[in-house]
């Protein structure tokens, strides 16, 4: 008892009012804690479980640098000073603990505080309460999770976008998307149900349907540096609709959760002195933390490697439960301190605190082995170049330093065949890696000659690399996306968007001359074997020539004159007695577009993914060409030349008042959902959706338009498009339909409305608004349900404008 009262409040000494002070927390401690037992038996009783840092696994780590990465990663500089270590270190801090009370469950905070490696194993965080007995640890657990609920939430917290998870679809979708963008990579494999694989090298997750509720999960997801500034867990990029899918597959038929106690106050004093003497400001920083001694810790140099945290003996101090293995790293580490690092070691080390490796390779035997590796995806024609992410041997020599900086710190995705995402890791690890990765990722010079000042000359070499780029050259469009345009079955890297920007021009030139001995096994061809060149009728075969007028070429970027093959026929699709459907991804719509040409000429694009008609054209219907040829990654090209825009994002929503703002997030996030669509005897759809509890049956259908086509001569419109809308709802209420979004729309009177320059809508009197929004306008219509049924009835014209 005495041992335990000295650990806490030791160093306390000072003024009568401090003391004072002091005694009163004591008071307050030992009533919470009930501390009436003398010596208790260190628990809990269970197997030691190390922390798991699976970074270490890099075999080019020698066992100091698996100590160095060790004393990083358990956070050892935090109470054992070490000016020259924390320089060349990647030290890891604990999480922000401030707003605990709307991120995870109190149950799991408890469980966790009082046997960390017990609930999460594999955790960094060590037991701060295991040498108490299971009724002392169980009661300190208890006041130090008060303390924490107590604090306040984070300024720039993320908010909560949806506060309930989504149905089965979701998580299906968000089981594809754990294994697609990349966390799978570091944590294990999930079943479809979502139970973790076994994986030897995971980062295993812990029960996170007890520690997360759904909206807090999901905040996380979406700003995991705002509560975790270490990163540790890096920034993937997630839509909001995204991190809806992943929380509901994560948190797959989460068990009920028994609401939160009240907050004693009692309980937080005792909590907020623990807080303190226990450590835990080491790792955790707070403003309101009552914060121990200074110096109270020996630095590294003064450690007895046989104590404390690294010894076996049980006691008040950080319990790790290191392996042996651990226990040596560290050892070497401390006993080899003082001696210079280079900066290979040192990348290394940071390389293994992010986990770079799991998706990457450097050296032999790196990157992700067999078993891992099958879990990445991406373009089977690209072989394995086209699903693992690329390796990082030299890619400090062949990216320029501002965009790799930009890469470590923001993430990037110029590969859109590769489905795993590179994530961002921070401004200030990206700002220590990136010289790191220049400095010792070196090439021999290759000289490039700069460009003629003379515009003549100018364009001869830009007329040469266009030439050896083109179909009659090397033929780079073959393979490669060329200012997001494609021509041949595979879709590599894009050879314009940021070639100067990106690469650097010594590393061009030593690639295009021997691209296997940078990338072994690519399907890169060579064209330049023993440095003769395979075009040598261009340029005078010329080799260095030749690739400095490539590289010229190419760094002009997007704007620069297309290469000879680009261009490829259209595939026009022809309308007959039939309606026509194209669901791929169209011009204007994006991805889930439903296309629709009827026989009459008047076409649409339905888009399945904001449930909304958001384009209608008169004349042709669509060029499959782009996504026919190739890889189909292309979009369908619209046809006719008179075209509106109904503008994007849902176009049904339940408003709180008619005069409440359009909702700004997506569909999903408004709970609607796509129930697929219906074809009459003529293939023309009737496409079905649900929207707070009503389901809408939408039927577009062409009809002639006799007056308009005696009226409107050469050019004028011949149909028109007809929009029957039925509603059924279990209850009565209103929907509001946004029929358009346009910057004019006028109001003609008796329901004729005319959006932009020349589309025409009929729409029922007295139902319809025109208000401003921003600097565009809104025509919204009032849809009343009335016993459980409503019909609304739209005709489309198109009308030239006025000359």
């Amino acid at each position: 008892m005495r041992r335990r009262v000295l650990a806490w409040s030791r160093g306390r000494s000072g003024s009568s009012a401090r003391l004072g002070r002091c005694i009163a927390q004591g008071v307050v401690l030992l009533a919470i804690l009930g501390l009436t037992n003398g010596c208790s038996e260190r628990a809990p009783q269970r197997p030691p479980v190390p922390p798991n840092v699976p970074g270490l696994r890099d075999p080019a780590l020698s066992s100091r640098d698996r100590g160095e990465v060790l004393l990083a990663e358990l956070g050892c500089l935090a109470c054992h000073a070490d000016d020259a270590a924390s320089e060349r270190l990647d030290v890891r801090r604990g999480p922000d603990l401030r707003g605990l009370a709307t991120r995870l469950h109190p149950g799991h905070v408890q469980a966790f505080l009082a046997d960390p490696h017990a609930v999460e194993p594999g955790t960094t965080m060590p037991g701060m309460l295991l040498d108490l007995d299971p009724a002392e640890r169980a009661t300190a657990a208890a006041a130090l999770t008060h303390y924490l609920r107590s604090l306040p939430a984070l300024a720039d917290a993320a908010p909560t976008v949806v506060a309930t998870a989504g149905d089965a679809e979701a998580r299906r979708r968000g089981h594809e998307l754990f294994h697609d963008i990349g966390c799978a990579a570091c944590h294990a494999p999930r079943t479809a149900a979502g139970a973790e694989q076994p994986f030897a090298d995971a980062q295993p997750l812990g029960d996170l349907r007890a520690k997360y509720p759904f909206g807090a999960l999901q905040a996380f997801l979406l700003a995991p540096h705002t509560v975790r500034p270490a990163g540790r867990m890096p920034d993937l990029h997630l839509l909001p609709a995204e991190a809806n899918d992943l929380a509901t597959f994560l948190l797959a038929e989460a068990a009920p959760v028994p609401p939160a106690p009240a907050i004693e106050p009692a309980q937080v004093a005792a909590g907020r002195h623990l807080f303190a003497a226990r450590g835990c400001v080491h790792c955790h920083e707070l403003a309101d933390a009552e914060r121990p001694p200074a110096k109270v810790m020996p630095s590294l140099a003064k450690l007895d490697m046989g104590r404390g945290c690294l010894g076996t003996a049980p006691g008040a101090w950080p319990a790790y439960e290191l392996t042996d293995a651990q226990r040596q790293d560290l050892t070497t580490a401390l006993q080899q301190r003082t001696e210079p690092s280079s900066d290979e070691q040192r990348l290394r080390r940071h390389l293994a605190s992010r986990h770079c490796l799991a998706c990457h390779g450097r050296g032999e035997g790196s990157g992700p082995g067999r078993a891992r590796s099958d879990l990445f995806r991406g373009d089977p024609n690209l072989g394995e170049e086209g699903r693992l992410p690329p390796p990082l041997d030299g890619i400090g020599a062949k990216l320029q330093p501002a965009w790799l900086e930009d890469v470590i710190a923001g993430g990037t995705s110029l590969r859109p065949y590769l489905r795993t995402r590179m994530p961002a890791f921070g401004d200030t690890f990206a700002q220590t890696l990136a010289p790191l990765l220049a400095r010792v990722d070196v090439l021999p010079p290759l000289p490039l000659t700069p460009l003629p000042e003379d515009d003549q000359q100018r364009r001869v070499v830009h007329d040469l690399g266009r030439e050896l780029v083109g179909d009659k050259g090397m033929n780079c469009i073959t393979c490669h996306a060329f200012a997001g345009e494609h021509v041949g079955t595979m879709v590599a890297l894009d050879l314009v968007d940021t070639t100067a920007q990106r690469l650097r021009p010594d590393w061009f030139q030593h690639f295009l001359r021997e691209p296997f001995r940078f990338r072994p096994g690519t399907l890169m061809p060579q064209f330049f074997v023993g440095g003769v060149s395979a075009r040598p009728t261009l340029g005078g075969g010329d080799t260095q020539r030749q690739i400095e007028a490539m590289w010229h070429y190419l760094a002009e970027g997007r704007n620069v004159h297309k290469p000879d093959g680009m261009r490829r026929p259209p595939i026009p699709l022809v309308v007959g007695e039939e309606a026509v459907l194209l669901r791929r991804s169209v011009q204007h719509t994006g991805k889930r577009a439903i296309g629709v040409g009827y026989p009459r000429g008047v076409n649409l694009t339905f888009d399945a993914e904001s449930l909304a008609l958001d384009q209608i054209w008169w004349g042709g219907f669509l060029d499959a060409a782009p996504v026919w040829t190739g890889q189909g990654s292309g979009q369908a090209r619209l046809l006719g030349a008179q075209r509106a825009m109904l503008g994007k994002g849902p176009a049904f929503a339940e408003l709180p008042t008619p005069t409440s703002a359009w909702p700004t997030t997506s569909r999903r996030e408004l709970g609607q959902a796509w129930l697929g669509y219906d074809l009459d005897a003529q293939q023309r759809p009737t496409f079905r959706y649900r929207v707070a509890d009503v389901t809408i049956d939408d039927t577009p259908r062409e009809l002639p338009d006799v007056a308009a086509a005696a009226a409107a001569g050469e050019g004028g419109a011949r149909a028109l498009l007809r929009r029957t809308l039925v509603f059924t709802s279990p209850t009565d209420k209103t929907l509001h339909f946004r029929a358009a979004r346009e910057a004019r729309i006028d109001d003609r009177g008796e329901g004729l409305v005319l959006v932009g320059p020349a589309l025409q809508l009929q729409l029922p009197k007295g139902r319809y608004t025109v208000r401003d929004a921003g600097d565009q306008k809104e025509l919204l219509v009032a849809v009343p349900i009335v016993d459980g049924r409503a019909e609304l009835v739209v005709d489309y014209r198109y009308r030239e404008a006025p000359k």
